[in-house]
């Protein structure tokens, strides 16, 4: 049997780079059968310096038999164009979606792109293996929990596969050799899910709780990590890095007991209501150089509409120990959330700015596939663009004229605030 030739792909922002690929292959490589018949090679595209010409150009080659995307709302339009443009080149190659924009409207999508053969549904360890082996000829793809596929003229969905019960079984791509930790592009992830349920998020629907990796492979990754002198920073992509103190304070303590060349760990998700003194000295303790945080909106009603966590004098408190350790606080602002309106908008503005984050981020609701807000758009009033990124277009309360007055407001207002002044070494 000739080796086939499978390649992952991801679309990334600048400097970011998909951890997500190196399960995939990981897990896959686990099995004999695809180790012993199959390269797997994942490739991180610059969604904006590279073109789909040139994309082609190199996948052109490679010449994949089978290519996964990854997909999110800001990238799937160049995913399309290059998955359509692949199979008009090579017919026979198969192109396999996954990701939060695709996974649960995969019939939608596969209706609308005739050219992709399948999309996989929530986690896709397990999964893509099962399908890989498939397509190498030694499972049958009707029997695969959690994907969406094309057979002939129709488009099956299979039933969903349960969460993975044990991420142990999921090797670590960095301690396998699989993904190689470099500097600011090196991500962990020590837990699978969230603790909450926010309505215009995905992270915590239909999953019963948390998942976690064990507490010593993930000392394992850390110290890889921290043994390498070139890395200066590094971080974590958990939902909420300090969800619980004692669980925090073990993690801290792995980071500075190897922390040899003083790396900072960037932008980690925190919840401020959970910050105290204690927890702020932890932050410092494991050089946290900056956070992001809600609160998304501060008004009650809209809190409650979308089922968000917050409590202002925590918040404010939270912030303010985040400050008094050097610490960075970066404030996150949705607008259009169900609820709003231009002046409850301005009210959140006004609000978060009087607490005096280091800065204030502003983003229009996006109105995401997965989510209760997408499924229940109707319920809510929610008018958007079911095209991604799925910007809301129409809320009640909160009509069109006033959504784009408040982003070119929300516009002004975070340039202008997150400037800083020149240092006084500068």
């Amino acid at each position: 049997m000739n080796r086939k030739k499978i390649i992952l792909i991801s679309f990334n922002w600048a400097n970011h780079f998909s951890l997500a690929l190196g399960y995939l292959k990981a897990y896959a490589y686990k099995q004999p059968s695809i180790r012993e018949n199959a390269d797997i090679e994942i490739i991180d595209f610059d969604t904006e310096i590279l073109n789909v010409q040139q994309v082609i150009y190199y996948l052109s080659q490679s010449r994949p038999d089978i290519v996964g995307f990854s997909c999110y709302c800001w990238n799937i339009l160049k995913v399309l164009d290059t998955a359509r443009i692949l199979k008009t080149l090579y017919p026979g190659i198969k192109i396999v979606l996954g990701g939060p924009e695709v996974g649960s409207i995969g019939t939608k999508y596969l209706r609308e792109n005739p050219f992709i053969d399948a999309v996989i549904k929530g986690e896709g360890e397990i999964t893509f293996t099962e399908l890989l082996k498939a397509y190498l000829g030694s499972g049958r793809i009707d029997e695969i929990q959690g994907i969406t596929y094309r057979a002939g003229d129709h488009i099956i969905e299979n039933p969903d596969r349960p969460p993975i019960e044990d991420l142990s079984d999921i090797p670590s791509p960095y301690l396998e050799g699989i993904l190689i930790p470099r500097d600011r592009v090196t991500y962990l992830e020590t837990y699978r899910r969230c603790m909450f349920r926010c309505h215009y998020c995905f992270e915590g629907k239909n999953l019963p709780k948390l998942r976690f990796f064990p507490e010593d492979r993930v000392q394992k990754e850390i110290e890889l990590i921290l043994s390498n002198p070139e890395i200066r920073t590094f971080h974590f992509v958990d939902t909420v890095f300090n969800f619980k103190k004692d669980r925090l304070e073990r993690i801290v303590n792995m980071i500075s007991h190897a922390n040899r060349y003083g790396t900072e760990l960037r932008t980690v998700e925190i919840i401020a209501e959970f910050v105290d003194e204690e927890t702020a000295a932890l932050f410092k303790k494991a050089r946290v150089k900056s956070v992001e945080t809600g609160p998304q909106t501060v008004n009650e009603d809209t809190l409650q509409k979308v089922n968000r966590f917050y409590k202002a004098d925590k918040f404010r408190r939270g912030v303010r120990l985040l400050e008094e350790n050097g610490i960075e606080v970066t404030s996150d602002l949705i607008i259009g959330l169900p609820g709003d309106n231009f002046f409850k908008f301005v009210k959140s503005a006004k609000t978060i700015m009087d607490m005096q984050p280091t800065n204030v981020v502003f983003s229009i609701l996006h109105v995401l596939p997965g989510t209760i807000l997408y499924e229940k758009s109707n319920k809510f009033g929610l008018k958007f663009d079911d095209k991604a990124p799925h910007l809301v277009l129409d809320v009640p309360d909160f009509p069109y004229q006033d959504l784009d007055k408040a982003v070119i407001m929300a516009y002004s207002l975070e340039k202008e605030y997150n400037i800083k002044p020149p240092s006084a070494n500068g």
